[in-house]
């Protein structure tokens, strides 16, 4: 019989690695988008970047930011200034996703928070939690929702955030059936002070859209 497990936070990493052969890649040379080659930043970028800072510091001084005040206050605005809003994407919310084990015993299912699709692929996964909440318990879930991407021979990007902390994900895809797929974490950024990440965190949104819609 098959069973199914519902993607969320308890989805293990161990389990998932296991089920679709899944490998994290190391190599700093893997995963170099959010290292190299970012664009440059306008001091209009840099405005609206601090008063999302602001605004998150606000509301987050007054009690446990929720995944929706996340989604609706933080990502929205940078996925507008990274450009996602163009003709080039479409943006879907909420989006119902399957995927079934190599070996057909078991079949995930859950809804992405956030997805962007580019020409019927998609190309980054957004998975947002409250602000209370580990991005290291997000990572598996994410991974299950890019290891659901159509575009199977092709790059898919992740992002995870509870608002005040960042991480990207980048999963590439086998381009054979005895092949594994692969994984990178980026570094995890932040914009609490004294250091606020949210410059680069536009950055790197900009950096893969340049890549995918070039």
């Amino acid at each position: 019989m098959v069973q199914l497990l519902r993607i969320s936070e308890e989805t293990s990493l161990e389990k998932l690695e296991q089920d679709f052969l899944l490998q994290r890649n190391d190599d700093r040379n893997f995963f170099l988008e959010w290292q190299q080659d970012l664009p440059n930043l306008t001091e209009s970028d840099r405005e609206n970047l601090q008063r999302i800072t602001e605004l998150y510091e606000r509301i987050s001084r007054r009690s446990v930011v929720s995944e929706n005040i996340i989604k609706m206050a933080i990502l929205s605005p940078l996925l507008d200034l990274a450009g996602f809003y163009s003709s080039q994407f479409a943006i879907a919310d909420e989006e119902s996703i399957e995927i079934t084990t190599n070996d057909g015993e078991t079949i995930y299912r859950g809804r992405i928070d956030i997805l962007v699709i580019q020409q019927s692929l998609w190309v980054l996964v957004i998975e947002s939690k409250s602000s209370s909440f580990s991005l290291h318990k997000a990572l598996p879930q994410a991974l299950a929702y890019m290891l659901a991407s159509p575009n199977s021979t092709k790059t898919t990007f992740g992002l995870i955030t509870n608002g005040g902390e960042y991480r990207f994900l980048k999963l590439n895809h086998p381009n054979l059936p005895t092949e594994s797929p692969q994984y990178s974490p980026s570094s995890l950024f932040s914009i609490s002070p004294p250091d606020n990440h949210l410059p680069t965190v536009l950055q790197i949104l900009r950096r893969i859209a340049q890549i995918i819609a070039p």
